[in-house]
């Protein structure tokens, strides 16, 4: 991107971003220590003396690096600010390092930027000085990442002591590395006195591998010293990087009155002792993978918390309590044990585990948890809660339940007939004896006079509103792409529109069609490069419906029909297809759609569509292939999709290593048929690799997979998965980890595969 064109966007964003109050929209007047620039900063801060003010102007601070230095006074603090409020932004290549004492920085705002160094802003300097009782409030943290969402880096690093973090929003964070971390590597950052306070930490979507906390405290080398970081008021909303919402690495810590609004993880006590977590708010709507308090170690105490529809399961559920390994390295899970759960409330919550984890490794189960006055109250569930270890050492007193289990009877648990409604006032359950107030509403948290970026839409169908294209206008495609907005929906008409370059989608877009046999052809004319004909690029989604893909043309075969960027995505994208027809993309390794490596989809779908004549993968998700846990889609679904002639996997979807720390991938895969797809040796028609959820289901294969496997799925144990009403003719086996498959496998072998009336028939003809 020029100068030019970047100087405008950001002023764009200027008085797009934020919205300030009256108060804020006041200018600091003629002030001698309004300054510029870096270097202007730098001298002011160099003379800076208790009691002085640092005022940075109004504007775009472009690729600036500043050090903060200075010494001032609990009287006297040194405040470095904005002129107004929202109106210093700080983009490019940042970095902001903090070492001194009495420090107050307030009013800015980074965004459409990335550092090169371990985190944004850190409380230490190069020369190792520390920063002790300084404070950062009313910053805005937003959407401020690397091209590549592997690029790993964090955004705030605490270092030193009594330093408090208070009234930011921190949202947006898309690539690898914790939002922010109380850095506890070395002694003197112990026993630091850290307060975490009144901040929003906004959106941040799933990650797909590890590296996607949104708030660490600590590390595992110093986890059994104290930290004494206090958190509290802060507003957690749909932070769904990884497991871990909150992760504890350090001992005698205090977590309070904070809100866990649909959140998809846990608070996880990973290291550490004696961590007090009492009076939060887990509210997860009934959200999948919504969480409340994972427990690990000893000593903690769990009081006063109130956890409603929280749908996670094991490692996010709503308490697992978690088997250790014995003996166990300082890095790896001590058991849990000599921990009080008191006066909890947990209400329409699918799991509380004991033993969670429990595998060859993790054999020793937790041990002296003590539970009272704890309410259970899930008037449609009757598994009050799941044993998978040994939990004789528990002891219980003076519980209530509340049960679908008529029959339920435990030692210190009451089986009671309490009811609750959901306020609508503010969404908690509640009766006439249990009153909960929320500990503060959500515009006392963050600074005020900020909007957060709003960048994410979903895919919508306005056909009343189509834009309408014609295949005899050969770039009215182009154009009409290119001047469309995020949410536009473009109706094709039919005939064959011939390509010279990939169709760009960086935007949301709906590709559809009105109710006409004509087909509607996307091709090249020439094609020696090869190119995708629908090329996926940061910032876009797709649906298309209706359109008939040939790889054919006259001179070179189309590497794809639809492909993610073959550079690194930091945004999440989303691919919806229907009623599409997928041929001739034979020649090595050509497919109907890829996903390269560093891309991550929330969802793909692919309804009553065909693909054949191909000769690689037919869909092909396996471009994260390295034993780190990452994967390409969150949620694929495939149904009612006919599958002939194509030489590689009809479907392979990868998530190598055994990381336990995200969700997905999900793969729901029924109705379908497969004919003569993958009869290599050892190849497999169907290739699954860590997926964690599988739902497979009616599904035929016809001389398919002769030469190894229909379907290979290698899973993590813990996977949920249902493989049934299947149906083999001529073809190869279903090969499981373990037992996976139902009862309803046909095995048959005929001359004539094609007619045999197969149980399961599962593709049904579309147009």
């Amino acid at each position: 991107m020029k100068k030019s064109r970047l100087f405008s966007y950001l002023i764009a964003t200027l008085f797009t971003v934020s919205s300030c109050s009256e108060a804020s929209k006041t200018k600091q007047s003629d002030n001698n220590d309004l300054v510029n620039n870096p270097q202007e900063f730098q001298d002011a801060i160099s003379n800076a003396k208790p009691g002085d003010e640092i005022i940075l102007g109004n504007g775009i601070w472009q690729d600036a690096q500043l050090v903060i230095d200075a010494i001032g006074t609990e009287e006297k603090p040194i405040t470095i600010k904005a002129e107004e409020k929202g109106k210093v932004i700080f983009s490019g290549n940042t970095s902001l390092k903090i070492g001194g004492q009495h420090l107050i920085i307030k009013g800015f705002v980074f965004t459409n930027g990335f550092t090169e160094e371990n985190a944004l802003i850190i409380f230490k300097t190069d020369d190792g000085k520390l920063a002790k009782n300084c404070r950062l409030t009313e910053i805005a943290i937003d959407h401020f990442n690397p091209s590549n969402r592997f690029d790993k880096s964090e955004w705030i690093h605490l270092h030193g002591k009594n330093n408090r973090v208070d009234h930011n929003y921190f949202g947006g964070k898309l690539n690898a590395g914790v939002t922010l971390v109380v850095r506890l590597n070395n002694k003197n950052s112990l026993e630091n006195h850290h307060r975490i306070d009144h901040n929003h930490f906004g959106y941040r979507p799933n990650l797909g591998s590890n590296g996607g906390e949104t708030l660490r405290v600590g590390v595992s080398t110093y986890s059994l010293s104290p930290s004494r970081t206090l958190i509290e008021n802060n507003y957690f909303e749909q932070c769904d990087g990884e497991v871990e919402i909150v992760s504890l690495k350090s001992s005698d810590n205090i977590v309070r009155n904070n809100i866990f609004y649909e959140s998809a993880g846990v608070l996880a006590l990973r290291h550490g002792n004696r961590n007090l977590i009492e009076n939060n708010f887990f509210i997860g709507n009934n959200k999948p993978g919504t969480g409340g308090v994972r427990v690990i170690n000893e000593g903690h105490t769990i009081k006063n918390n109130h956890f409603q529809e929280l749908k996670g399961k094991r490692f996010f559920g709503a308490l697992p309590v978690m088997n250790g390994v014995p003996n166990s390295l300082i890095n790896r899970y001590h058991r849990a044990e000599n921990t009080d759960i008191t006066g909890n409330m947990f209400l329409k919550c699918d799991h509380i585990q004991f033993g969670v984890g429990a595998d060859n490794e993790r054999t020793d189960p937790p041990q002296n948890i003590r539970f009272t006055k704890n309410l259970f109250y899930h008037p449609k569930r009757a598994q009050v809660f799941e044993a998978i270890s040994d939990y004789s050492t528990f002891s219980f007193s003076e519980n209530q339940v509340v049960s679908a289990d008529s029959k339920f009877n435990h030692n210190g648990f009451e089986t009671t007939n309490i009811s609750f409604i959901k306020d609508p006032k503010d969404g908690l359950l509640k009766n006439e004896n249990y009153q909960p107030k929320l500990p503060f509403i959500k515009s006392d948290v963050g600074p005020n006079w900020y909007t957060p970026q709003q960048k994410y839409f979903e895919i919508t169908n306005k056909n009343s509103n189509a834009t309408q294209v014609s295949g005899n206008e050969n770039d009215a495609l182009f154009n009409t792409i290119k001047s469309a907005v995020s949410g536009d929906t473009i109706l094709l008409k039919p005939g064959t529109y011939t390509f010279t370059k990939p169709l760009i989608i960086n935007k949301t877009l709906t590709l559809t069609t009105s109710k006409n046999d004509k087909p509607i052809i996307f091709k090249y004319d020439q094609n020696e490069s090869q190119k995708p004909l629908v090329v996926i690029e940061n910032g876009g989604s797709l649906s298309i419906q209706g359109v008939q893909f040939d790889g054919a043309s006259e001179n070179g075969i189309a590497q794809s029909a639809i492909a993610t960027s073959s550079k690194p995505m930091i945004a999440h994208y989303k691919l919806k297809v229907m009623s599409c027809e997928f041929k001739n993309f034979d020649a090595s390794r050509k497919t109907a759609f890829r996903a390269y490596k560093n891309t991550y989809a929330d969802t793909i779908v692919f309804k009553n569509s065909t693909f054949h004549n191909i000769s690689g993968n037919a869909i092909s998700l396996d471009g994260e292939n390295e034993n780190r846990g990452r994967y390409n889609a969150e949620y694929i679904k495939i149904d009612n999709c006919h599958f002939s002639k194509v030489m590689g996997n009809a479907i392979a979807l990868l998530r190598m290593g055994n990381d336990e720390s995200t969700t997905g991938p999900y793969l729901e895969l029924k109705n379908s048929t497969f004919i003569d797809v993958n009869n290599k040796d050892l190849g497999s028609v169907v290739l699954l690799w860590g997926v964690q959820k599988l739902n497979v289901d009616n599904l035929l294969f016809i001389n398919s997979g002769k030469g190894g496997r229909a379907l290979k799925y290698e899973d993590p144990g813990w996977a949920i998965s249902t493989i049934d009403d299947i149906s083999l003719i001529n073809s190869g086996r279903i090969e499981t980890f373990g037992e996976r498959t139902g009862k309803n496998i046909q095995i048959i072998n005929t001359q004539n595969p094609t007619k045999y009336p197969a149980q399961y028939s599962g593709y049904k003809p579309v147009k």
